[in-house]
């Protein structure tokens, strides 16, 4: 499967970049205030949201940046990074059949895990399975985590901060740190949403 997805994901990486470094004035920095009002992840607090923003990505120094749309249906998370101009560079969903992604030109491809695709994608592991819960303002069950005296939440290799919109928990920047990445969301835009739990990866339905 690495041959069949090596050189699409390669392309759509350096899409990423290149459209990406372009827009590094879109994004001006924003003092974040950290909360502590960090709570334990239960299936039945979680809900689904759709929300669009910017996102910013360090690596060792050398920063990337994007605007992208993320809508959360539970079982099902759907991303799409855009350039500053609303471009699609790409979109990545993940389900219970596993992950799927497409391109700028529209090809499609698929992987067992969105650690492996974002990986050959991006270039690391980007934490999605926990990225949704995280953004809530929950750490994730059955998995150590330690909340830090600054606010924080330490969990799974990363340290989490998170500041939540005026007078509500929902999130308006969230940044994790780990020894080698920086990434901030910067969320304009969030909307609580029905989770669904029947529903599939609307690229899964698109003509081949």
């Amino acid at each position: 499967m690495y041959s069949l997805l090596r050189k699409p994901c390669l392309q759509l990486s350096a899409a990423v970049i290149s459209l990406a470094l372009s827009a590094c004035s879109s994004m001006a920095p924003e003092k974040i205030t950290t909360t502590s009002d960090w709570q334990a992840g239960h299936e039945q607090t979680l809900s689904g949201f759709d929300s669009s923003g910017r996102l910013a990505i360090k690596d060792q120094g050398k920063g990337t940046y994007a605007n992208f749309s993320w809508q959360n249906l539970g079982l099902v998370q759907t991303i799409e990074v855009k350039t500053p101009l609303g471009n699609s560079v790409g979109v990545l969903c993940q389900d219970s059949d596993g992950v799927i992604a497409e391109d700028s030109k529209g090809q499609v491809f698929s992987a067992s895990s969105i650690e492996e695709l974002s990986q050959r994608m991006l270039g690391f592991v980007l934490p999605f399975d926990h990225l949704n819960q995280w953004v809530q303002g929950y750490w994730i069950e059955n998995e150590p985590y330690q909340l830090l005296p600054d606010g924080k939440l330490k969990q799974s290799g990363w340290i989490i901060q998170r500041q939540p919109q005026i007078n509500s928990r929902s999130p308006h920047i969230v940044e994790l740190n780990n020894a080698r990445f920086d990434i901030r969301l910067v969320f304009d835009e969030y909307t609580d949403t029905p989770s669904q739990s029947s529903a599939k990866c609307e690229l899964r339905h698109k003509p081949s």
